[in-house]
């Protein structure tokens, strides 16, 4: 006796593929259109494009040629913004000529850092202003304090020379010395005086007349109408001129008038009298 197994009385369904297509179950799908065909060009149109696309490219540089000899296009006025009115009217003056070209072709990072290369000029922008003019703006160095290093010199707060002075009296300034005129350690040192100066009370600051640097991490201060040096440390200045303030009336009553109060030893303090007056009165001749 034979045996039937799965159900083969149930009708199947055609797959989904086929469904979509339409077709009945058991036909087969028609071969798929194939792709068209890629037109190819011709060697004359080849040359065709070819000629279009130099024609372009002549076109393009006489185009470029033609601007770069415009005249029109030529630099001719300089505007300078600049809160220093000397500064502003010495670049207008050197940029007053027409020295600087066409203006597609100047080259404005090198303008800056030719501005840049002034002694008051900390930093510079530089604009195109079509059709023939450029725009500069300049961030002036402020001056801080007088630098005697080979000549007596207004300097910024970074220590850079800004102009020649030929006497303290022209600024309210300090001047920051060395005794080795600077020989070695200038950064250190002149960072030294700047942290000194800026940590004085405004009243001590306006009577600061000197800053002398030295090779030991010690800074010797001179101040206005008073004869005392002061020797400060480098590292804690205000501390050192605080504890000289407190105890100078002590020291002065039990050795006079001073000279210089070192106060950059740790835990001591080294005085100087200042020295006695000489005697006005005349001497008498010695005999022969």
């Amino acid at each position: 006796m034979a045996t039937v197994i799965g159900d083969l009385g149930r009708e199947r369904k055609p797959s989904l593929f086929v469904r979509r297509l339409g077709l009945r179950s058991g036909e087969k799908a028609p071969a798929l259109r194939k792709g068209r065909r890629r037109r190819v060009f011709g060697v004359r149109q080849v040359v065709v494009l070819l000629a279009l696309q130099a024609a372009f490219f002549v076109a393009l540089r006489e185009a470029w040629l033609f601007l770069v000899t415009w005249d029109e296009l030529t630099i001719r006025k300089v505007a300078v913004t600049c809160a220093k009115p000397e500064l502003r009217r010495a670049l207008e003056a050197y940029y007053a000529m027409p020295r600087l070209g066409n203006i597609l072709l100047c080259d404005l990072e090198a303008v800056r850092t030719q501005v840049r290369r002034l002694a008051w000029v900390k930093d510079a922008g530089v604009q195109k202003v079509f059709p023939s003019g450029l725009r500069i703006t300049v961030v002036e160095r402020t001056p801080f304090l007088l630098l005697e290093r080979g000549g007596l010199w207004l300097a910024d707060e970074e220590g850079r020379p800004l102009e020649p002075v030929y006497s303290p009296d022209e600024y309210a300034l300090p001047v920051v010395s060395d005794e080795t005129g600077f020989a070695a350690g200038f950064a250190e040192k002149w960072e030294a005086a700047r942290r000194c100066w800026r940590s004085l009370p405004p009243g001590e600051q306006r009577q600061l007349v000197g800053v002398r640097c030295s090779d030991y991490g010690t800074l010797e201060l001179a101040f206005r109408d008073d004869p005392v040096r002061v020797v400060v440390a480098a590292a804690a200045p205000a501390d050192g001129l605080a504890g000289f303030r407190a105890g100078r009336a002590g020291w002065e009553g039990l050795f006079g008038p001073l000279a210089l109060a070192n106060m950059s030893y740790d835990g001591r303090v080294y005085l100087r009298p200042a020295e006695p007056a000489g005697d006005d009165l005349p001497q008498p001749d010695k005999g022969d």
